[in-house]
C-alpha cells in the first residue's frame, strides 16, 4: 500500500502544479523524426488544421477534458473506442504482422505536430495456444491523416517488489483471456473499495490473476482524485479475495503515459 500512500501525498502537489504543469508542457518527447515541436508550434499548426472540414484531429476535441497529464498527455473523458478512433487504429497497424492487437480503451491523447495517440490492447501472438499479453499502444496521427506506430509497451503485473531495487519480482501472474469488466469483477471491485477515501476507481479491463489461498486479480483502472483540479491517472488495482469472498486492495501500481519508454 506504499505506493497509494505515496500517490495520495502526491496529490495536493500536482494539484498546485497543474496549471504550471499545463502551461510548461512544450515540446512534447516522440520518436519519430521532425515531431519535436514547441507548444506554440504546435497549436499554430493545429489552429491552421481546425479550418480543415475533415479533420480527423478535429474530431477529438469533444473527446478530451482538462485533466492534462504530466508529459504533456490528457486522459481522454470517454475511453470507448469510436469509428474514428478504430480508423486511426487499423491504418496505424497496416503491415503489423506476428501480433493481433484488440484496442480496449482509449487512455489519453497528446497535442504535437499532429496528434499522439495511447490505446489499451489486448495482445495475442500469431502462433498456436499463444497466451495473450496487455499492452499500450502509442500511435502518432499526422494533420494528412496518416498514422504510425511509434511505441508498443507491455503492460507488466508487478505485484511484488524488491525493496532494494524497486524493481518487480517474478509473481506467477497469470493475463487474462477476457478483459472484460463482468458482474463478478464489479462485484470485487465494490467490496475492496468500500472503505476507500481519496479517489474514485474505474475499472477499465481485467488484466489477470494469480491463484494462492483465495485469488489476487489485477484490475487495470482509471483513478479520478477526489481533490480539485488533481490529474485523472491510470493505475493496476490488485486485490486480495479469500476464500470467503471478502476483498481487499493490497497495492497499486502507477502507470506511466509515455510513448518515449
Amino acid at each position: 500500500m506504499k505506493y497509494f500512500t505515496k500517490n495520495l501525498i502526491a496529490l495536493g502537489l500536482i494539484g498546485a502544479m497543474s496549471v504550471t504543469a499545463f502551461a510548461a508542457c512544450s515540446n512534447p518527447q516522440v520518436k519519430a523524426a521532425g515531431k519535436d515541436k514547441t507548444e506554440a508550434t504546435a497549436t499554430s499548426i493545429e489552429g491552421k488544421e481546425n479550418d480543415k472540414s475533415e479533420s480527423t484531429t478535429e474530431s477529438k476535441e469533444t473527446e478530451m477534458k482538462d485533466d492534462v497529464l504530466l508529459g504533456g498527455w490528457a486522459a481522454s473523458e470517454d475511453m470507448k473506442i469510436t469509428d474514428d478512433l478504430k480508423k486511426i487504429f487499423d491504418k496505424a497497424m497496416e503491415g503489423l504482422d506476428g501480433v493481433d492487437y484488440e484496442p480496449l480503451a482509449y487512455l489519453s491523447s497528446q497535442v504535437v505536430a499532429g496528434r499522439n495517440h495511447c490505446f489499451l490492447c489486448k495482445a495475442t501472438v500469431v502462433s498456436p495456444e499463444a497466451v495473450p499479453y496487455y499492452a499500450l499502444v502509442y500511435i502518432y496521427e499526422r494533420f494528412d491523416g496518416t498514422c504510425e506506430v511509434i511505441n508498443i509497451n507491455k503492460v507488466l503485473m508487478d505485484y511484488s517488489r524488491d525493496l532494494e531495487t524497486d524493481k518487480a519480482l517474478p509473481g506467477g501472474w497469470t493475463s487474462a483471456e477476457d478483459p472484460a469488466i463482468t458482474a463478478d469483477v464489479e462485484k470485487v471491485m465494490k467490496k475492496a473499495t468500500e472503505a476507500m477515501t481519496g479517489a474514485v476507481l474505474e475499472p477499465v479491463a481485467y488484466i489477470g490473476s494469480r491463484v494462492v489461498a483465495g485469488t489476487n486479480h489485477a484490475i487495470f483502472c482509471r483513478q479520478t482524485p477526489s481533490i480539485p483540479s488533481s490529474q485523472v491517472n491510470y493505475v493496476i488495482v490488485y486485490i486480495y479475495e479469500d476464500l470467503k469472498g471478502n476483498c481487499e486492495i493490497t497495492d497499486f501500481q502507477d502507470i506511466t503515459i509515455s510513448a518515449d519508454n
